[in-house]
């Protein structure tokens, strides 16, 4: 455990956040919140295997990585050199890391006995008695508990809580910039896309559909484009939603939001929209060295 791994072709370490706790304290979830904030997440991998990790090639291209380990990893609780304890496996994250914490997560007995109530998930201890097996969780976990950088209370967190509270947890800890943006055209004699955030509408341009010439083309042909930009409404149109989304993207991040939706719909989907989301990806190509933007025709290739 003592040698130094070599990171490719630099010393570049990762960032590492060991998560561990009582179960039903939101441990999972926590592990997702941070998988959405762009670390490699490794659920309750045997803490033996820490330095097979840590070896050349497998971890070396990683730059934040969340290890989350609960009751079921028994050597936690033992000693020894062959067999080390939580502090031996804190003191090798640690030497492996530019940035490390430990988090133990933690939850009053009603909020983990409403919780499991309403997952019906097993408590991972044996028994048919849930309050005897917290119970019984809590005197097992007492001993690494102490070791903790934070102990994070989430009786009363909602999920954006909880997500604000490990956000403000990882200051000094540049993750990696994970917030997608989506740009979906569509039809609205389709339907409006369900997993759009926000949906602007493109009916009251003119329409190429009822030009002889363009009917047969789609948003993606030259012709088609050469046809809405000769309206000056079109560029205003872009120019606004472009705005709109310069302004707001920044904020929705900053509420630790993930992915955001952009729906652009027309009629059929296969002119107008397609257009506009193509073109408003393009004019929002300043934004993508700091969020991942892409777009998907979802109608392009429906029959009117």
């Amino acid at each position: 455990m003592e040698n130094e791994v070599q990171r490719g072709s630099t010393d570049e370490k990762p960032g590492i956040i060991l998560i561990s706790g009582i179960s039903g304290s939101g441990k999972s979830s926590a592990l997702k919140i941070l998988e959405d904030k762009g670390f490699f997440c490794v659920d309750n991998m045997p803490m033996l295997l820490l330095p097979k990790f840590f070896e050349p090639g497998i971890s070396a291209r990683l730059k934040n990585i969340a290890f989350m380990v609960d009751i079921r990893e028994k050597s936690l609780f033992d000693g020894g050199r062959d067999n080390p304890s939580i502090e031996g496996y804190i003191k090798f994250l640690r030497s492996k890391s530019s940035f490390f914490k430990y988090i133990f997560m933690e939850a009053d007995d009603d909020v983990v006995i409403k919780r499991y109530s309403e997952t019906r998930r097993v408590h991972p201890l044996p028994g048919n008695d849930l309050t005897a097996a917290i119970k019984k969780e809590r005197g097992l976990l007492k001993y690494i508990k102490i070791y903790a950088d934070i102990v994070l209370d989430t009786s009363s967190l909602t999920v954006h809580e909880l997500k604000n509270a490990l956000v403000s947890l990882l200051d000094g800890l540049s993750p990696d910039s994970a917030f997608f943006v989506r740009i979906i055209s569509f039809g609205f004699k389709y339907g409006i896309p369900m997993e759009a955030d926000s949906i602007f509408d493109a009916r009251f341009l003119p329409n190429p559909f009822f030009v002889p010439s363009l009917k047969t083309f789609t948003g993606l042909d030259r012709e088609v484009r050469d046809y809405m930009l000769s309206y000056p409404e079109t560029d205003e149109f872009l120019n606004r939603v472009s705005d709109f989304l310069k302004f707001s993207l920044p904020l929705y991040k900053k509420e630790n939001k993930s992915y955001f939706t952009i729906g652009i719909g027309c009629t059929g989907g296969i002119h107008r929209s397609v257009f506009i989301a193509g073109e408003l990806k393009d004019r929002l190509r300043e934004l993508n060295d700091e969020y991942s933007i892409s777009y998907y025709h979802r109608d392009l290739y429906k029959l009117n």
